[in-house]
């Protein structure tokens, strides 16, 4: 059986048409500032207390006492949509107690009504999580040797960004 020539390239272009713009396909918008009790709420909801609980790093530093009792509000909330699904995302960051503090910070996904946690650091000492665009931009200390916690010689500024599949994190150092 032979294929009829012209429906057969009418497919073809219909089919590149498509794959070269899916009209499902949202751009990714800029992470902003939104509301932290929210932002708890729905980590709480993609299971960060269990999360921070199980840390192996965080059990070690806060040892005997459950580190989500000390994590109970973030710091930092940012909303976006990291992937374009077009629908909201956040990222959080918790601080506590010293500026040599781990200071856990997650990316969440939001799937119907259910959160996500998609991307985790929880033993970092982050001293801050910004919004550049749709990327997201952390800054944590790089001490030197004769460094005190107050004050590290250097800065690592960490950047994460969504490849289409993953998330990719790099690296610049900044002195301070």
């Amino acid at each position: 059986m032979r294929a009829h020539p012209r429906r057969s390239a009418v497919a073809v272009i219909g089919l590149a048409l498509c794959a070269a713009a899916p009209e499902t396909a949202v751009a990714a918008s800029p992470w902003e500032t939104c509301s932290r009790s929210a932002g708890h709420a729905a980590a709480l909801k993609a299971g960060l207390q269990r999360a921070l609980n199980t840390d192996r790093g965080l059990r070690r530093v806060f040892s005997g006492t459950q580190p989500s009792s000390i994590y109970r509000r973030p710091s930092t909330s940012l909303c976006g949509d990291f992937n374009g699904d077009g629908v909201t995302d956040r990222a959080l960051l918790y601080q506590c107690c010293t500026v040599s503090s781990p200071a856990p910070w997650v990316v969440l996904r939001r799937r119907g009504s259910q959160w996500r946690i998609v991307f985790r650091r929880l033993s970092d000492t982050t001293f801050r999580l910004e919004a550049n665009g749709t990327r997201l931009v952390t800054t944590e200390p790089k001490y030197g040797s004769g460094d005190a916690n107050c004050c590290p010689s250097q800065l690592r500024i960490g950047t994460l960004r969504w490849t289409g599949r993953s998330f990719k994190r790099s690296f610049r150092l900044q002195d301070t």
